[in-house]
Order: C-alpha cells, then sequence, then structure tokens
C-alpha cells in the first residue's frame, strides 16, 4: 500500500496506457509511448514522475517483480471495455492502493455533503488534524483534487473551492468488476460485502449491493448469506 499521493493523474492517462501496454514486454519498452500519451505535461520531470506512479499502482501493485509486464485484470479490461466504463473501476484502485485516500474519502464524505461546495483548505485542516503528517497530507489533498476533477467527480469553482454535479450512476456489471479487483488487491477469494469499505465506490452512484452479489451468483462467485453474514467466495 503507497502512503502519500502526490502526482494527479488523468484517467486517459491510465485508460490509454493500459490499452497500449503488451504483457511479456519490458516497461521501459513504452516510456516514449506513454511521454505522446501524457501530452500535456511538458517537463521531462513531470513525466517521468507520473509514470511511476501509474506504473506502480496500475501494473506493478500486482505482480512481484518490475522487469517484465505481467498481464492483470485492469489490463485485460482496458483491452476489453470502453472509456467511460474504466473510469470508476480505475479510481477504485486509487482508493484500494493508498491508504491516505481511503482516508481522504471517508473524511471527505464526513465533511460535505453532495450539495455543498468543496473547500480544499478545511478539507486539509481537517485531515491534517485527524491524520497528521502535514506536508503528505497536504500534497496527497492537493493531487487527489485534482485527480478527482480529471475524473469528472468534482468541478473547480475557485482557486481553492470545488462544485459536486451529479453523481454517475455504477451498472451492476460495473460493480461486480470492481469486486472482483477488490478480491486481487487484497488477495482474497472471499469478499465480505456486509462490512466492506464502501470508500472505493464513495464518488459514485451504486445499485444495491445485494442485488448485484444475486445476479452474477454462480457466474462470478457464490454468494452466501445468513442471519449476519453476507460475503461472496470468488470463483
Amino acid at each position: 500500500m503507497m502512503i502519500g499521493y502526490d502526482r494527479p493523474l488523468k484517467p486517459e492517462w491510465i485508460y490509454k496506457t493500459l490499452q497500449m501496454v503488451e504483457p511479456g514486454k519490458k516497461p521501459e519498452e513504452y516510456y516514449d509511448a506513454y511521454n505522446d500519451i501524457a501530452v500535456e505535461l511538458t517537463g521531462k520531470d513531470g513525466r517521468r514522475k507520473t509514470r511511476t506512479v501509474l506504473f506502480r499502482t496500475f501494473i506493478y501493485s500486482f505482480q512481484d517483480k518490475t522487469s517484465i509486464i505481467e498481464n492483470n485484470i485492469l489490463i485485460q479490461l482496458c483491452k476489453q471495455k470502453d472509456f467511460n466504463y474504466m473510469k470508476p473501476i480505475l479510481l477504485s484502485m486509487f482508493i484500494m492502493d493508498y491508504e491516505i485516500l481511503r482516508y481522504f474519502t471517508q473524511t471527505f464524505f464526513k465533511i460535505f455533503d453532495p450539495s455543498q461546495e468543496i473547500s480544499s483548505n478545511a478539507l486539509t485542516k481537517k485531515l491534517t488534524e485527524s491524520y497528521g503528517d502535514t506536508e503528505i497530507v497536504k500534497r496527497s489533498t492537493r493531487a487527489f483534487l485534482k485527480t478527482l476533477s480529471d475524473f469528472k467527480i468534482i468541478e473547480p469553482s475557485g482557486s481553492t473551492s470545488y462544485h459536486q454535479p451529479n453523481k454517475t450512476v455504477l451498472s451492476n456489471e460495473q460493480v461486480s468488476v470492481i469486486f472482483k479487483l477488490y478480491a486481487v488487491v487484497n488477495h482474497t477469494k472471499q469478499v465480505d460485502i456486509q462490512n466492506l469499505d464502501k470508500s472505493i465506490f464513495a464518488y459514485y452512484s451504486v445499485p444495491d449491493l445485494n442485488h448485484v452479489a444475486n445476479e452474477f451468483h454462480t457466474q462470478e462467485w457464490e454468494y452466501i448469506k445468513g442471519v449476519d453474514r453476507r460475503f461472496l467466495m470468488m470463483k
């Protein structure tokens, strides 16, 4: 799990990179091509740093070595599904991979309801009070607010403020993919949907998880439910 998140990434850069890379190839074979994808970044250093974050979270976190690219669930999906389908799934990966972004998300929804304007100053202050490590919090807050803006979750309304448009509704299938991704990232075959950290879905409107669990029962998992438990046994 990563600690500080200090380089904002556009969803287009992630999607196009994962579409482009081929398992079995060396990562450095794609460095020049990544520069052509992240055209908005002018500095060499900026491109290198965003590429490092992208490869670390969306490629290396699924494998033990970094010398050769291995296939993973997100590479496969980006080659099969369109950009808008993948955006919520890519965002959920950030939240799974960074503890500070899970904390950011939980704090975000404690402070602001959907009708409120987002104040980056208020958010940074609250996070610093409870999380500590001022510099990491400041950098991560700034970078993730920019990322949320690039994902169209929030829209800038001033230099330190953001407006919240209506949440995009996730399909049952998208939620099922996030369940599968969660199982892979956490190296588990069992997903407890009753006690699942909902921050991975928080920026979207989500269908009833019970309906999703039933719809893909036997196809993607065995749905086991009792009085106090509801969990998926992944295939």
